[in-house]
């Protein structure tokens, strides 16, 4: 590469723009987002889904509003939302109480043991990693220099499954080396029963463990493929957030400051914990995203990328899609396998609508017409058959179906997708394929978040939460359905019409997103009645107020920049 080309590819760094203006907004978005995580309705999953919706339209759109950036993808939407919603199914509530001195043994009867202070910060350290982290593991997996193959996304998912199994076994053959105090109260740990606490950190530590297994291992195969701006990325998420967890102490330190108070203090923890992660986000943003002077090549134009015609966009879909039923399907209330069984038909019904056999010469020698279209049943067909494996089974049974459906797949694929050409141009493709990941990403997230939020809305002013969490997805989830399908009607379409850019409407979207979940942080902040409810409903406009004069700040500074 020359001089010129090398300079024409440096950075361009304006500190407004890459840094302080994305930090504050993702603060702002995690102060808010966290705090109603762990609120009526929400939790866990759902919670952390909440926050990822937040976070993920936020960086998107500002990646989009330079065509030069390389984490702009529409697709990233559904990455963060996903990666930071399934970080949330690991716990870590049993680490507070190191930072007062004691090991929670039986909570109920006011048992403890003494431990360091020590293990408090190791311990949000490690379990704020991947907590954060996850998310932006994903999140890198949507750009890079390097174009994706199917065997790249497999490579990619062993080593994050890797990572999962090596710290699982070692959790479990060397319980020594990792419960703390294990050896000094290895009589207690023996007895769950009479030290229910125990119990809860015996599977604290080891979600904490796999979590940061899974994590690890993402991070050691962008090491290892040399993608150093996804290792930027995901290490500084995750590094940052865990600082930052740990710093935090989980606010054990404000009751000595202000014992008269009368404050939510957990929830302030809570915000804490989100202020962190935007933290993190927003500087990731600045090393990682920065714009740069000439648009990186298109991977998706790349020789060996994917693309549909050879059927890697196809495969890589499916499997993807099984793979994150297992760990997502839980949480749908039922229409899980539906979900993901007509995610996976639409895929297939979009590719036969998106290829066709070749017309050229060349196509004398491949196989019949019509093959490849079987070749992509099949696929469908298999991953579909895997949704619906006994649950009863080790969740190891369904990742092996997975593996050896997926590798008999793409040994065939070479000579059932030969001959196999588009029936409308690539970037016509790429660009729908994108908007689709962009729908899918909106109605995950906002379909998650608006059902819990009225959920968490029905339980403050009408209880019975559990009876309302069943009406809500008896009356949701058909509605949920019509929308994944309707987005698959559009991918199918795709080239019926030329169509718009996907960041055309991003300031909209955003904006949609914004209104949305605070909305429904305000539904669930209450009742009226309790000041420290009200506290935080005062606390959450402030928020609002701020990402709005932020965001409107950011775009007419933007347009300002691109006239330059």
């Amino acid at each position: 590469m020359t001089n010129t080309a090398e300079s024409a590819l440096r950075p361009r760094v304006d500190l407004t723009l890459d840094l302080l203006l994305p930090t504050l907004l993702m603060m702002a978005f995690g102060g808010m987002t966290w705090a109603v995580r762990g609120c009526s309705g929400y939790g866990t999953v759902a919670g952390c889904t909440f926050a990822g919706m937040m976070w993920g339209v936020g960086w998107w759109y500002l990646g989009k509003t330079s065509p030069t950036r390389p984490y702009a993808s529409g697709w990233l939407v559904l990455a963060v939302v996903l990666g930071v919603g399934l970080a949330g199914d690991a716990g870590w509530m049993q680490w507070p109480e190191f930072f007062l001195g004691k090991m929670l043994t039986n909570a109920g009867k006011g048992e403890s043991v003494p431990i360091s202070r020590t293990y408090g910060f190791v311990w949000m350290f490690l379990a704020g990693m991947p907590w954060a982290g996850i998310g932006a593991c994903l999140l890198a997996f949507t750009g890079g220099r390097k174009p994706s193959t199917a065997r790249t996304w497999a490579l990619r998912i062993a080593c994050g499954a890797a990572g999962y199994i090596a710290f699982t076994l070692l959790n479990n053959l060397h319980p020594e080396l990792v419960l703390p105090l294990y050896r000094e109260h290895q009589a207690k740990y023996a007895d769950l029963v009479a030290n229910p606490n125990l119990r809860r950190v015996t599977i604290d530590t080891r979600e904490t463990l796999q979590h940061l297994g899974i994590y690890l291992g993402f991070l050691a195969f962008e090491l290892g493929r040399l993608e150093l701006r996804n290792v930027v990325l995901i290490a500084t998420v995750g590094i940052l957030n865990g600082l930052g967890w740990a710093l935090c102490q989980a606010w054990k330190w404000a009751p000595g400051l202000w014992p008269t108070g009368r404050f939510n203090y957990w929830r302030c923890w809570e915000s804490s914990g989100g202020l962190s992660i935007g933290l993190a986000y927003g500087v990731a943003f600045f090393l990682a995203n920065r714009r740069i002077a000439a648009k990186p090549s298109d991977p998706e134009t790349q020789p060996g990328a994917l693309d549909v015609a050879s059927g890697d966009r196809l495969l890589v879909f499916a499997a993807l899609a099984n793979l994150t039923s297992m760990f997502l399907g839980e949480w749908l209330g039922g229409w899980g396998e539906t979900y993901f069984a007509v995610a996976i038909a639409g895929a297939v019904i979009a590719d036969l609508f998106q290829t066709r056999a070749a017309t050229s010469a060349q196509a004398d020698s491949s196989p019949p017409r019509g093959s490849g279209r079987i070749w992509g049943a099949g696929v469908g067909a298999a991953m579909i058959a895997g949704l619906f494996l006994p649950e009863t089974g080790p969740t190891l049974l369904k990742f092996g179906y997975l593996v050896a459906a997926s590798g008999i797949a793409y040994a065939l694929r070479p000579a059932f997708r030969q001959g196999v050409e588009l029936a409308v141009p690539a970037a016509t493709l790429d660009r729908e394929w994108e908007r689709f990941g962009l729908g899918l990403g909106l109605l995950i997230g906002l379909g998650i978040s608006i059902r819990a939020g009225v959920k968490g809305w029905c339980n403050i002013y009408l209880g019975n939460e559990r009876y309302w969490s069943d009406q809500l997805w008896k009356w949701l989830g058909p509605v949920f359905l019509l929308l994944l399908v309707l987005l698959f009607v559009r991918l199918a379409r795709a080239g019926a019409r030329d169509r718009s850019a996907v960041g055309r409407y991003a300031y909209g979207v955003l904006w949609l997103v914004i209104l949305v979940q605070n909305t429904l942080a305000q539904l669930i902040t209450g009742p009226p009645t309790e000041w420290t409810e009200v506290a935080f409903n005062i606390y959450y406009v402030l928020l609002f107020l701020t990402s709005a004069v932020i965001v409107v700040l950011y775009r007419r500074l933007s347009l300002v920049a691109s006239h330059q």
